[in-house]
């Protein structure tokens, strides 16, 4: 159990939101600060139970907290970055939920006067809604988190941020930022960048009234918010590029298989990838 008080959460939308019931929910008996830029979104927060106080001075919260998390969308981390560098105190520790990691770890030690005490984070959860109104107090339960450090990040800041995930219930795994971001472009950003060219494709092709679940399923990350999802492309354009490369390979290769007919060719690319599906999700329910 995280034990470190207050916890400032920067962005109470669903993420920060979560998190705060979360902790709530597992007994945490600290102060939870809500921080933001709109006196409605913080209001709502508060109602919901997300949060014990809410904050439009972010220097003031900064400068009360232990642990300061950024849940804002990755566009406004660096001028965050800058005005939490002018309340940093020796006992504060930071770290954010965002999707790209090698940007936000290189905006951290540019602008933190004391970057040892940033430890990148990056739980996998969430959903295509927005807003404290949706946030779960289980979001993040049994989930992976992928915490990134520098080599001279301070260990007990690693511990606090690894502490603070664990008790959420979530899995908490080490990785580079190169490497995060290289990996989560493949199962999370190109994903994301194929359900919005599926409602292109099936918009162009006069499809869209003959879809249904199968549809509906396919697409669901395509209704999340648009500058959330920009501002993840352009964090992290290298890794998605590379994911894009690779995924246009393996059309063309199976368009190959398609068009050749080959009944017994199509079945071992669907048996391959039911067989690889099958065995991620039966370790993760």
């Amino acid at each position: 159990m995280i034990e470190v008080s207050p916890i400032a959460i920067v962005g109470t939308g669903l993420l920060g939101g979560s998190i705060g019931l979360g902790l709530r929910a597992v007994g945490y008996a600290g102060t939870i600060i809500g921080v933001g830029r709109r006196q409605s979104t913080l209001d709502k927060a508060l109602s919901h139970g997300c949060v014990d106080e809410v904050s439009l001075d972010l220097a003031d919260a900064v400068g009360r907290s232990r642990l300061v998390i950024l849940a804002t969308p990755l566009g406004r981390f660096a001028p965050l970055l800058e005005q939490i560098a002018a309340s940093d105190h020796e006992q504060l520790v930071v770290t954010d939920v965002g999707s790209t990691k090698a940007r936000v770890m290189a905006d951290a030690r540019r602008l933190l006067p004391q970057p040892r005490r940033f430890v990148g984070s990056h739980p996998m959860a969430g959903s295509e809604r927005h807003g404290p109104e949706h946030a779960e107090a289980d979001l993040f339960d049994h989930r992976p988190c992928i915490v990134v450090a520098e080599q001279d990040t301070d260990a007990p800041a690693i511990e606090m941020v690894s502490q603070l995930w664990s008790t959420l219930g979530m899995r908490v795994l080490r990785m580079t930022a190169e490497e995060h971001d290289r990996k989560v472009a493949a199962i999370s950003h190109l994903p994301h960048a194929l359900a919005v060219l599926l409602v292109e494709l099936a918009e162009e092709a006069e499809a869209l009234g003959v879809a249904s679940s199968g549809f509906a399923d396919t697409t669901r990350i395509a209704a999340s918010d648009p500058d959330v999802w920009a501002d993840i492309f352009i964090h992290n354009p290298g890794g998605v590029v590379e994911a894009i490369d690779g995924y246009m390979d393996r059309l063309h290769r199976f368009r190959d298989v398609v068009a050749s007919g080959q009944r017994e060719r199509i079945i071992d690319v669907l048996a391959r990838a039911k067989h690889v599906r099958d065995g991620w999700a039966s370790q993760n329910p």
